[in-house]
C-alpha cells in the first residue's frame, strides 16, 4: 500500500512483513527527503510498525550531511519512549557505506530515543533479511 509518493520518493506499507519501505530516487537528498523521511517516522507512531527500510542508495547523505538527515530526524519526531523497538535499515553505496561503518558511532547501536536501532547495508537483500528477523 503506497502511503506517500512524490517524484522525488515514495513510502509504501507491507502487511505481511510489517515493514515501511522509504525509497528516494532523486539525485541527492532535499526537503523532499525529509518530508518522506518525516512522513515514514510518523507513519510508524501512527501504526506502530516497528521497522523501515530506507533505500537511499542511488543517492545518500554526503559524509557531512549525515547527521542532519538520518540522525536529527530520528532525535525530533520520535517520541523518547516508542512503544515498540524500532529497526531502520539504511541501504547505501559501497563508498558511503565504507564511509559510515568507519566514522559514524550510529551504526548498529541504540541512541536517542530509546529502543531504535539503525543499521546500514549495501545490499537491499541484506537490509530486508535484518528487518524480517527483528
Amino acid at each position: 500500500m503506497t502511503l506517500y509518493y512524490s517524484p522525488a520518493a515514495s513510502l509504501t506499507y507491507n502487511a505481511a512483513d510489517e515493514m515501511l519501505h522509504l525509497s528516494f530516487n532523486a539525485t541527492h537528498l532535499d526537503l523532499s527527503f525529509g518530508q518522506a523521511y518525516q512522513c515514514a517516522l510518523q507513519e510508524m507512531l501512527t501504526k506502530n510498525v516497528g521497522k523501515l527500510l530506507l533505500d537511499l542508495k542511488r543517492n545518500a547523505p554526503s559524509s557531512d550531511d549525515h547527521e542532519q538527515w538520518l540522525v536529527e530526524p530520528l532525535q525530533a519526531h520520535l517520541p523518547a519512549r516508542v512503544p515498540r523497538p524500532v529497526f531502520i535499515a539504511a541501504v547505501l553505496s559501497e563508498g558511503q557505506y565504507q564511509y559510515q561503518i568507519s566514522n559514524c558511532p550510529a551504526s548498529g547501536s541504540t541512541f536517542v530515543p530509546e529502543q531504535v536501532e539503525f543499521n546500514y547495508f549495501t545490499s537491499r537483500r541484506e537490509a530486508a533479511a535484518w528487518l524480517n528477523g527483528r
